[in-house]
């Protein structure tokens, strides 16, 4: 598990709201807890950059979400925008992961000197602009999703550790499994699956916000799922709570962007290599490989898991594995171009 050292400063951040729409799309169907209110200005319009506050709604509060079947959806509508989500169909007539648009904007990325229990590798704090909006997962991959795509290609099917398959997360599965996967779902949708970059992730996680969580200050296990025998910076993370394995995707409320379980659940594969510190870190929010003796038999992963402490969660925690790693706690889940 992830240990390092906290630098104890003190500090404050301020959120910044993404109010999401929900659009009828033609040949659609509602999509996850996630959702929009109808009439918002959407992301892109609002801005997505840091520094202006808006009242942030979580996905959970702000309704249900329209879900464009793409291969399906006609006119406007088969180019779903910011705060809108899709299914990409593949060659056999099923439908891959549920995605949400994320807009281009701008964010501070890394932990301020003053952030409660904050490793130095999280700085130095920089700006990060994101050029084009991308899709992510609204939730982590689930072994139904994974599935099939080993059974299709004949790969071996990952451990569940007896918690079950179904909508659970993906675990036991390494960076090239992550990897595999997503260029298997390309080629099924012609479209561009990955990982997500270590900058779009957090940009992702943060959903405008600039406090240790998308929550604010403090999360707790009606939030996320880890090990609620800990607490962070004495916020009240301690709940005793503790479930001691993953719960299915999409479980728990969805971020401001609509994202389910950023924070917790599993750890989440990047596509980045693994450096110490962000000396010297692109600013485009594009991966970051062996420039600036990055490590890339490490990548990082980020979001914390069921297994580990709220500090872990942070939006700005980062830490690594090797890339033949494996285990109950890690999984991934995917960003595509637009």
């Amino acid at each position: 598990a992830p240990s390092a050292v906290p630098i104890n400063d003190d500090s404050k951040g301020s959120s910044v709201g993404w109010a999401k729409r929900s659009v009828p799309i033609n040949q659609s169907k509602t999509g996850s807890q996630a959702g929009a209110r109808t009439g918002a200005r959407t992301g892109a319009q609002a801005g997505a950059r840091t520094g202006s506050r808006t009242g942030a709604q979580t996905g959970s509060q702000a309704g249900s979400q329209t879900t464009s079947v793409m291969g399906s959806a006609q006119g406007a509508f088969a180019h779903p925008t910011p705060g809108q989500t899709f299914r990409d169909r593949l060659k056999d007539g099923s439908l891959g992961p549920q995605m949400m648009v994320i807009p281009a904007g701008e964010f501070r990325m890394g932990s301020p000197k003053g952030e409660p229990k904050r490793d130095g590798n999280e700085g130095p704090q920089h700006r990060v602009r994101i050029k084009n909006a991308f899709a992510l997962g609204v939730t982590e991959v689930t072994f139904e999703e994974y599935d099939r795509f080993a059974r299709a290609t004949g790969r071996k099917l990952p451990g569940d550790e007896g918690w079950g398959r179904g909508k659970r997360p993906v675990i036991d599965v390494d960076w090239d499994d992550a990897t595999a996967y997503a260029k298997w779902l390309s080629g099924q949708t012609g479209q561009q699956y990955r990982l997500p970059t270590e900058a779009e992730w957090e940009y992702a996680a943060r959903a405008g916000t600039t406090t240790p969580f998308s929550t604010g200050d403090c999360i707790t296990t009606s939030r996320a799922n880890y090990d609620g025998n800990y607490d962070y910076a004495d916020c009240g993370a301690k709940t005793g709570v503790y479930r001691r394995k993953t719960v299915p995707a999409g479980s728990l409320p969805a971020n401001p962007w609509g994202l389910h379980e950023m924070h917790g659940n599993v750890w989440e594969w990047t596509a980045d290599c693994w450096h110490g510190s962000y000396g010297g870190a692109p600013t485009d929010g594009g991966a970051w490989g062996e420039e600036n003796n990055g490590n890339c038999s490490w990548r990082v992963v980020r979001g914390g898991a069921w297994s580990g402490t709220p500090r872990w969660l942070r939006s700005a925690f980062r830490y690594w594995d090797v890339t033949d790693g494996a285990n109950g706690s890690t999984g991934f889940r995917l960003a595509r171009g637009m």
